[in-house]
């Protein structure tokens, strides 16, 4: 009896903590024609108690934020699809968090390969980045990694480097100097040191960024009067300017609440991309092939 008894509390303990909901936007599908924009989302390090890596999973599919970016889109006749991933250095695990498989940093990589290769020129979408904690620094990585891939806009939700080398050290073998493992080291830029996570890449031609509220204080509907994470340092161009790059502090949302559909953070967000679509309008009716700028 107390044999069985224990049997299933370990089950238990190893069982699946988290269900997933399905994101309203359609997938990333390459065989179906292009659409006008694909939003490659990376979520960031699970949230605790938990053992990262191996529990991290793709929960801005999940908590509705790709589906509210997504929706500043639609709002604006504009097709969408998304694709969305873990923090991990691993093409495919299955999270003890979910229980369900994950796609990490080489599935994205592949993933934009093939999007290039299926809707290249004139037919290529607008590529629409959004990154959450450790999930900016993915997308940073991606944008340095891929310097000839234009990207319409990179969106960093509370970029943070907490964990990086801890959890994908023993996983990440390569010594390269631009090897995903030195995606939090500093970097020179403009004669100082700035963390590369901050560091927004010529390719991009629009960074939004948010940062979550650094002081005590209650009002936000998800998250804690005390704010545990969050960054402090806004992004740059490589040239130290801040040009083409907007920045919003949530005077009264956590690290995680600013993830969620409703926040301050997140309608913040679609006002910027509101402007957004209406330059890429004019961008448009300006191209002699009406393709505009990719």
């Amino acid at each position: 009896m107390r044999a069985a008894l224990l049997s299933a509390l370990l089950l238990t303990a190893c069982a699946p903590t988290l269900s997933v909901n399905p994101t309203a936007t359609p997938a990333l599908n390459l065989s179906a024609p292009a659409p006008d924009v694909v939003i490659l989302s990376v979520s960031g390090r699970c949230g605790v108690p938990c053992a990262a890596p191996r529990d991290n999973w793709a929960y801005l599919g999940s908590r509705g934020t790709v589906d509210r970016v997504a929706r500043e889109f639609v709002a604006a006749g504009l097709t969408v699809q998304a694709a969305n991933y873990a923090s991990s250095p691993l093409a495919s695990f299955v999270s003890t968090r979910t229980g369900t498989e994950q796609r990490g940093y080489p599935a994205l990589l592949a993933d934009l390969d093939a999007l290039r290769a299926a809707w290249p020129g004139a037919a290529a979408p607008r590529l629409v980045l959004l990154g959450h904690s450790q999930g900016v620094a993915w997308l940073h990585q991606l944008t340095r990694d891929r310097p000839e891939v234009p990207f319409a806009t990179q969106i960093d939700l509370d970029g943070i480097c907490l964990g990086w080398k801890s959890d994908f050290g023993p996983l990440i073998h390569s010594a390269e100097p631009f090897s995903p493992l030195s995606a939090c080291d500093p970097m020179p830029v403009a004669g100082r040191r700035v963390n590369s996570k901050d560091v927004v890449w010529p390719n991009v031609a629009r960074g939004i960024e948010v940062q979550s509220k650094r002081f005590p204080k209650r009002g936000a509907q998800n998250g804690y009067a005390v704010n545990y994470l969050f960054e402090v340092e806004g992004n740059v161009r490589l040239d130290g300017s801040a040009r083409g790059l907007t920045r919003f502090i949530s005077a009264r949302e956590d690290h995680s609440a600013i993830t969620y559909p409703g926040s301050d953070a997140l309608t913040w967000v679609a006002a910027q991309l509101r402007d957004l679509t209406r330059a890429w309008a004019a961008q448009d009716a300006r191209a002699p092939d009406g393709a505009g700028s990719r």
